[in-house]
């Protein structure tokens, strides 16, 4: 295997500066055991950039994200329906919990 191939990841697209707001969900993903990959956008509907995140991810799972809400998205269902929505008033343990769901579909496993 080339040393230069990127491991495969959960793709993660930010549509501005928002990592920091949602930091309880890509811990939920670590404690999972699962990689992922940050990139940044300009901007985009969440729907749609989570679907297409989840298509480029070796994984299929991919997640967008804003100030606002963040969507994660599994690239066998339609862009319009993703698998969960969190807005930014959920608290942190709801916020954990979609991060280590985002990672047991990568694995298989039942959702918390």
């Amino acid at each position: 295997m080339d040393s230069r191939q990127e491991v495969p990841a959960i793709v993660i697209t930010a549509i501005g500066e928002c990592q920091a707001l949602w930091q309880e969900v890509l811990w939920g993903i670590e404690e999972e055991g699962i990689p992922w990959r940050w990139q940044l956008l300009a901007n985009g509907e969440l729907n749609t950039c989570a679907w297409q995140a989840a298509s480029r991810s070796p994984l299929l799972v991919g997640i967008a994200c804003n100030v606002k809400q963040l969507v994660i998205h599994y690239r066998n269902l339609p862009a319009s329906a993703p698998l969960f929505t969190l807005t930014l008033s959920e608290n942190n343990l709801a916020r954990r919990n979609a991060g280590n769901n985002a990672a047991r579909l990568v694995k298989g496993i039942p959702f918390r």
